[in-house]
This record gives structure tokens, sequence and C-alpha cells, in this order.
């Protein structure tokens, strides 16, 4: 199916865009690589390939750009196009099936035999349109969620496949140290100069360093899901979707949300050591419990969760919190701390003296966030806290932290410091 077939891969890394050429290669598709937009619509107008890989966040002409200018050419109208994406960027996934995707994968989680089997898939499917009603092949695609069903491997194929990720996760493992320090560096500078904020010249030297900083942990996070570590790619992708909002608004790039980043950024260094020594894979869906009168609070808190794929009891009464808590086990639990009847700080002792809850992370939420109020939750037992008003993409980055150093560090208190 795949011989003599023309793949035009669109990615502006050129480590990630050289390992999936060589994979399509070992595949017997003919591969052209173009790294970044403009490039590739050049590419289309003078020969049509047989599909398209597009990763959406390129610099400069994006790939919702790229697909709108596919959709828009009669010649390429029909052409398949997959792509990639981040789910923690659900503007981003509706804007591709709006332009017209046929898939759409998520970067973090598919190794690179799973995204050779949806471009098989998708070839097949679009072969299958063309032969069934040749006369309508002028409409464009109606696009489809992928769906993975292949054929199995042969034993060559099979060992094939191996050698290539084995190769590619000792790479990863080379490389990703360096990628991690870089973004530290990047972060120690907009941290050490925050007081210069006013001047018009510091704003614009800290935005570029997170657009850097953004591009760094963009690249991480296709690398790491290429290797197949899987925890590392997705708190990668949180943090890569939670710096683009920061550079999207410079004015949410405060204390809290820098604090909050520094530290997911600390434990990422750590889980990239564990699942360098061995894969790591939870099928269970973590439980948060959420205890908060505010029903303003409680959504973003949700909205948040939702993000990090965390299921959730959301609850308006501390006293019903403490007897669900009595009932259920919970891996996660965010406590308001003004609440009538029972303050989120007794909650959060009372929860302590539970069987099971010596470590749950426990995280608070509040209007304050100053060093008292940090000390209060710490002697109260809680984990961290998160500031009123927050972004729920720093929730999901905070929740994914708590999460995974839970559960990968069990000897460990499921803390990761106060933001």
């Amino acid at each position: 199916m795949s011989a003599g077939k023309k793949i035009l891969i669109v990615e502006d890394d050129p480590i990630i865009a050289d390992l999936y050429q060589r994979k399509f290669a070992a595949e017997q598709f003919t591969v052209e690589l173009a790294g970044d937009g403009s490039t590739a619509m050049e590419s289309l107008k003078s020969h049509r390939p047989d599909v398209v890989l597009l990763d959406l966040q390129l610099p400069q002409v994006n790939g919702i750009e790229v697909l709108k200018f596919i959709r828009a050419t009669p010649e390429l109208r029909t052409l398949p196009v997959i792509v990639f994406t981040n789910a923690y960027l659900g503007n981003m996934v509706q804007s591709a099936w709006k332009a017209g995707a046929n898939k759409c994968l998520t970067k973090a989680i598919c190794t690179p035999r799973q995204v050779v089997d949806v471009v098989r898939l998708t070839l097949a499917e679009a072969q299958s349109k063309a032969d069934a009603s040749p006369a309508e092949t002028s409409a464009p695609p109606v696009p489809e969620p992928a769906v993975m069903s292949a054929p199995a491997l042969t034993v060559a194929e099979t060992e094939r496949d191996a050698a290539f990720q084995g190769e590619v996760r000792r790479q990863f493992m080379q490389t990703s140290p360096q990628m991690l320090v870089d973004v530290r560096q990047r972060l120690q500078a907009v941290v050490k100069s925050e007081a210069d904020a006013a001047y018009l010249r510091w704003i614009e030297e800290r935005a570029q360093l997170l657009r850097e900083m953004y591009r760094t942990l963009h690249s991480l996070t296709g690398k790491a899901g290429l290797a197949g570590f899987k925890q590392v790619a997705q708190l990668s992708s949180a943090l890569e979707a939670f710096l683009r909002e920061l550079h999207e608004a410079p004015q949410n790039a405060n204390s809290s949300s820098l604090r909050t980043f520094a530290h997911a950024m600390d434990f990422l260094s750590r889980l990239l050591e564990i699942e360098g020594q061995a894969e790591h894979d939870p099928t269970s869906t973590p439980l948060a419990l959420i205890v908060d009168d505010e029903v303003f609070s409680r959504r973003s808190i949700i909205s948040g969760l939702e993000k990090a794929g965390i299921a959730y009891v959301s609850l308006d009464n501390p006293l019903e919190g403490l007897e669900m808590l009595q009932r259920q086990r919970f891996d996660l639990v965010f406590l308001d701390i003004d609440m009538p009847e029972m303050d989120g700080f007794t909650l959060c002792q009372k929860l302590r003296q539970l069987p099971d809850y010596a470590r749950t992370p426990v995280v608070f939420v509040t209007g304050l966030n100053d060093f008292q109020m940090r000390a209060r939750s710490s002697l109260a037992g809680g984990s961290d806290i998160i500031a009123k008003p927050f972004l729920p993409i720093e929730l999901a980055v905070k929740s994914l932290t708590h999460m995974y150093k839970a559960r990968l560090l069990p000897a460990d208190r499921a803390a990761t410091g106060s933001a």
C-alpha cells in the first residue's frame, strides 16, 4: 500500500524531521521535508504528494494557515492531511478540524509505528472514497478521528521497529538533559529581572525568552513522544501550553505562575531519569476531590483537571467532603481555605488522620499568596497552594506534577513546594 507513495512532512525541528524521514523511508515511502509553512506551500504549488504530515505549531506561517491553503487550492482540496497538535491547546485542535484536517494526532503520545499506521489507514480511506465516488473528488474531506487499527506486523517489521525505537530512545536520553538546562537558564533570566518588568525593553526581552522556552519544550515534547517517554511527553506538553498562554498574555507571568513552572521543570528532570530507567505506564485514571464553596472557583479547578485528563468529584460543603474522603480513595485534593462550618486547614488536618491519606497531595486554593499563607498551609498538612485567579493550564501543570510525583516517588512526601 505504501510502496512508492509520496509523503510531505512539515516539521521545523530537524532532529524530529530526520527521524520521521528515516522511518517512512524504511516503510517504502518517498519522503520530502519542509522545515516551515512557507516552504511547505511552495512545495505544494509545484507538485502534489499523496499525503501530508503537518505539525501545527510552526514558526511564522503556522500549520493552520498551511491547511487552509491546501483546502483553498482546487488541485489539493482532497489531499489527505494528518496534523500533530497539543492536547492541552483545545482551540488549536478545533481550528484544525474546522480547517479540514483528516486526522489529528497528539504528538506527546504517538509512537512512530502508530503514526505510520495512521498514515497508511488514511491513504486507504482516501483511495476507498475515490473508488466509490469518482465524480465527487472535488469535495473537501470530512474530518475523522484517528482510529488505531492496522494489520499485525511481521517478525522482521517488529524487529526493525524495536531497533529503531531503541535508537530513538538512546538519542533522546543524550539530548534531552541539555534541553532542560536551556529552559532553566532562560527561566532564571525571566525571574532574575522581574523587577525591571516596567521597562519596555525588558518586556520585549521577556517575551523573547518565553518564546524560546516554548520552542524548546515543543521540541522536547515531540522527541519524548517519539522515544516512548509518555509521562515526560505529557508533562512537557502541558508546560508547553502553559508557556504559550504566558507568552500571549505576559501579565499572567507573575511570581505564582513562574513558581509553578519552575517546580514542574524540576520534577520533569526527575521524571526523565525515572522513565529512562524503566517504562512506567499507569493504566488507572486518577481521581481528584474539589471542596470549594465558590462556584466560579470550582469551575476553574474543573477546567484545569479536565485539561490534565483527571477525573473529579466536586463539592461545596467541607463536611460532605470529609464524609466523601472516608468513603472514596482520591489521588489529589483541592481545598478552598475560607469555607463555612469548617475551613480548609481544619479539613486538611482531619484528612491527614485518615488511612491512606498521609501522603496524598493536597492543594489549597486561595486569594492570598504570601509567606504567611504558605507557612500556614504547610503546617496544616498541605502540599501546595495556588493563588486566585489562576489559569486552568497552570492548575493542570500543578496537578500533573503532584500526580506523577505521588505515583512514581511513593517514598517521598507528595509535595513539590508551595507555589
